[in-house]
């Protein structure tokens, strides 16, 4: 279905989740000596709870980072958008410098259903100028004593809720209410497990969370007893947990799985294991590096060199630390 072409451009806090997850591997999430401790519990409580994905995102972390620093090429990020343009002109607001954090709960419907998604962002807002676009560009409507903005968007949904939670937070939520917003906020032990998973992340910068569906049955399938023991050991994890978190002027990037069992993650682990002998052999090919970028081939290598993969119980674990020298790594690969 084709999107309208105006756009809910305040959901930019929201989609900006895109651009920082390529900001893993070319930004930096450090804390510096004078900054408070991390707001990822707080914001995370005001969400509902029970999401099997959780998203949590410290932009302001991006933008004072010393890793960022060393990257050659510092110029902003951009969204090529005519309506952004406009949000911005209208607002003065621009989330490269006025947003610091969002999280996102988000839960997948069955079927062709929609979605459902809630999201918080942080930062630096003029109220009364968003006011002013928002009564412009979409319709006021109250509920549960709060203003909302609603925005249309094309699809099943229907509409964006857009309401504020104070001077400095403005929530996000998919369909034309509020009320998911104010849902079950998990005061009974084991009701959201995501955030108990996310509780275990302290110092991360930046995390996602998320449940992994059930992987159905595929009778007809070809690959005989290989590809059976593939499918067993995909329906054995359960969730998969990528953080990011500044270790001084290095980034260390963790990828976890959580399976159902110890067996099937060691498996896993000896699975990962023959991946990456098979991936440094690739990368060694004339051809392959050839016709790669020399940036791109210099990170895979120093990831495949340097990532440590490990498994406890029914955990296993793929640990990347980067330093600025994958910025010189990909420049000397550029200059040959």
């Amino acid at each position: 279905m084709r999107n309208p072409r105006k756009t809910l451009v305040l959901s930019a806090g929201v989609a900006v989740a895109t651009i920082a997850a390529g900001l893993l591997l070319y930004g930096s999430f450090r804390r510096s000596a004078t900054a408070h401790a991390s707001p990822a519990p707080q914001l995370l409580s005001a969400l509902p709870a029970g999401a099997p994905t959780l998203v949590y995102l410290d932009l302001a972390a991006v933008r004072s980072s010393s890793f960022y620093q060393h990257h050659p090429d510092k110029g902003p990020i951009a969204i090529p958008n005519r309506d952004y343009a406009d949000f911005v002109s209208s607002t003065g607001f621009d989330f490269e410098k006025d947003l610091d954090h969002v999280v996102i709960a988000s839960w997948p419907a069955p079927g062709k259903a929609q979605s459902k998604s809630v999201a918080i962002a942080e930062g630096r807002f003029d109220r009364s100028k968003i006011r002013d676009y928002a009564t412009r560009k979409g319709k006021l409507d109250h509920q549960q004593g709060h203003d909302v903005f609603l925005f249309p968007t094309g699809d099943q949904t229907g509409f964006v809720s857009v309401t504020f939670l104070d001077d400095h937070r403005i929530a996000l939520v998919s369909g034309p209410s509020i009320a998911p917003l104010f849902a079950n906020h998990g005061d009974t032990p084991g009701a959201d497990p995501a955030g108990d998973r996310a509780a275990r992340l302290d110092g991360a910068a930046a995390f996602m969370i998320t449940r992994m569906p059930p992987i159905p049955d595929n009778p007809g399938a070809s690959g005989g007893a290989p590809a059976a023991q593939l499918l067993s050991m995909g329906r054995s994890v359960q969730w998969i947990t990528l953080a990011a978190r500044p270790e001084g002027d290095d980034l260390r990037i963790s990828l976890e799985g959580e399976c159902d069992n110890s067996t099937d993650a060691l498996q896993i682990k000896s699975a990962l294991e023959v991946l990456r002998m098979f991936g440094r052999a690739g990368l060694e090919s004339p051809k392959t590096r050839q016709s790669m970028d020399p940036a791109a081939l210099a990170l895979l290598q120093t990831v495949l060199t340097t990532a440590e993969v490990t498994q406890s119980a029914e955990r296993v674990r793929i640990l990347v630390e980067l330093t600025p020298d994958i910025f010189k790594l990909g420049e000397t690969r550029k200059s040959e």
